[in-house]
């Protein structure tokens, strides 16, 4: 019964103070009689005339439209669109607060003062756009007479939304994939014979001079290279830290990178992300590179748990070598990789700091103590502009 109430009065609270004011102005004119009452009820009726003409005012029918003139894609680009105000009369608006609803943009409002003018455009810019899923869910506008007294308001639901990826940077790739590469070539499955083949196909970029058969080369005058079965029942693992806030939109930024690089596409590479819970995927069809690019976007730190202890719980099968992304070397993580690798496996750790970032003085004594040579650790730094350093849960 209250909300009722509640509703009714918010309804008719403009229509009800307009009314009391009118009434006062005139029944002190009235019961005063003299100049002074009745100038101030002639000087107060234009203004309160205008008043009820804002309430009857037809503010539902104005066509309000978004038009997106640079739509930010990456990172740090720029965002940049206009909403079209137009309404098919002339009536003398004096002030129009114009505010865009998302979760993207402050709730800017935006007052602008058309009076007679039938269009009206505003512009809306942002410079730097973060990582992230933004969503504009509606425009309001609201109108006032002179005086401030009542207030019309109006709703244009105008949904759209958009994903921004993660900074894209130039990085070595196969540079990075070489150190467990030739690992992964040496697996094989079960009892199966390395040299159990199953077809042969034209030579690609990258096969190894032992898979070449030059038999058939010879006689197809093309290098033809053989096809073992476990080659495709093998593929590269990525494990990525999704849980430490330390350097997280470096990491994001550089698991983007290599998301898309040529040499990731034409291998096949299973990506674990170990964050809020753990997220698989493979990347064999450009779809699933999609899910995962939309995955990055949207990750976001969590404070109350460590890379370690979920890194401790995945299983990685006997012989498979697998990359590990972090941006801290840890005792702890050195230990649990070298006991998840076997025989003829390698493993490679992607410390991913920012620019001009090292490894620190703890990191480096750990670092000297590894005394496996099937584990191998690069560092990589990622430049990121000024508004990601401040931004919480990118960096220190």
């Amino acid at each position: 019964m209250k909300q009722y109430i509640k509703v009714i009065w918010n309804k008719c609270r403009d229509w009800f103070v307009l009314f009391c004011i009118f009434a006062a102005t005139f029944s002190y004119a009235m019961f005063q009689g003299g100049f002074v009452s009745w100038f101030l009820f002639y000087s107060f009726l234009p203004f309160g005339l205008y008043a009820v003409a804002v309430l009857l005012y037809p503010l539902k029918k104005w066509n309000v439209t978004r038009d997106v003139k640079l739509q930010p894609r990456f990172a740090g680009d720029h965002l940049s669109y206009d909403i079209h105000i137009t309404r098919s009369s002339a009536f003398p608006v004096y002030m129009a607060a114009v505010k865009e609803e998302s979760n993207l943009l402050d709730q800017e409002e935006r007052t602008i003062y058309p009076l007679f003018q039938r269009n009206a455009v505003i512009p809306y810019e942002r410079s730097f756009v973060e990582r992230g899923e933004y969503e504009f869910f509606t425009i309001s506008i609201e109108l006032s007479d002179l005086l401030g007294i009542v207030k019309k308001k109006a709703y244009y639901p105008l949904q759209q939304r958009f994903i921004v990826y993660p900074q894209i940077h130039e990085i070595d790739i196969p540079f990075l994939l070489a150190g467990i590469e030739e690992g992964k070539n040496e697996v094989s499955t079960g009892n199966q014979s390395t040299t159990l083949v199953t077809g042969i196909r034209e030579y690609q970029p990258g096969d190894r001079l032992g898979s070449i058969d030059w038999k058939a080369t010879a006689r197809k005058a093309t290098l033809i290279s053989k096809e073992f079965g476990h080659y495709h029942e093998r593929s590269m693992i990525i494990i990525a830290d999704v849980i430490s806030s330390l350097y997280f939109e470096e990491r994001m930024s550089f698991l983007a990178s290599m998301l898309i690089h040529e040499e990731t596409k034409r291998k096949k590479v299973d990506f674990l992300l170990a964050g809020d819970a753990l997220f698989s995927q493979k990347t064999f069809e450009q779809s699933e590179t999609d899910n995962l690019l939309y995955h990055l976007a949207r990750a976001q730190p969590v404070n109350n748990r460590a890379f370690e202890t979920e890194f401790k719980s995945i299983a990685i099968q006997k012989q498979h070598s697998f990359m590990v992304i972090v941006s801290q070397v840890t005792g702890t993580l050195i230990g649990q990789i070298q006991s998840k690798l076997s025989l003829h496996a390698k493993a490679s750790i992607i410390v991913v700091k920012d620019e001009g970032a090292g490894l620190s003085d703890e990191e480096t004594v750990i670092v000297n103590g590894i005394q496996s040579s099937a584990l191998t650790i690069e560092v990589v730094n990622i430049p990121l502009p000024l508004p990601f350093k401040g931004s919480e849960g990118g960096n220190k």
